[in-house]
Formats: C-alpha cells, sequence, structure tokens
C-alpha cells in the first residue's frame, strides 16, 4: 500500500530512538553467556543431576570434562515447557 502517512513528530522520535536501541543491541555482537550445571540448576530451580540427566533436551556444550549451557538455551528451554492452565472454579 502506497500513500503518505501523516505521524506526530514525538511519536517519530520514539519510533527512532527505539529503532536504534535494538540496532546497537542487534549490532554489539554480546558473546552468549554459559552457566555451569551447578549454576543453570540453581536457574531452573532442579537439582544438578536433574540438569545433567536432561542436558540433551536443553542443549550442552562440553569442554574437557566440564558441561556448559547457555542462558538463552535455558530460558528457551523453560519457555518452550510452560504451560498456563486457567481453572474453571464455580462462584469466582
Amino acid at each position: 500500500m502506497e500513500g503518505i502517512s501523516l505521524v506526530e513528530t514525538s511519536t517519530l522520535e520514539t519510533l527512532i530512538s527505539e529503532v536504534r536501541g535494538l540496532r546497537d543491541t542487534v549490532l554489539s555482537g554480546k558473546p552468549d553467556r554459559y552457566l555451569s550445571s551447578s549454576d543453570a540448576a540453581a536457574m531452573m530451580g532442579f537439582s544438578e543431576v536433574w540438569i545433567c540427566n536432561n542436558k540433551q533436551h536443553i542443549g550442552y556444550s562440553t569442554i574437557g570434562k566440564s558441561i556448559r549451557f547457555k542462558v538463552r538455551d535455558i530460558e528457551a528451554y523453560m519457555e518452550a515447557n510452560y504451560f498456563k492452565i486457567q481453572s474453571k472454579r464455580k462462584g469466582k
């Protein structure tokens, strides 16, 4: 769709600022943050044994005998396994 759109100056300036912030975030090239299995367990609220037994579902790297987990992989795993159930209570 072509045409001319009118946008208030303050709205346009806000949008430009937000796009610049996103651009800076994307271009910053921050490396992934890795956690040990004990730190991953603390983040997820599970035992370290559970983390090690389920590492193939979360995603992991090995460095020597050490296992490391990306923070974003842990967050993605938790989000993918999040279920919200709405209760159907009578009278409420």
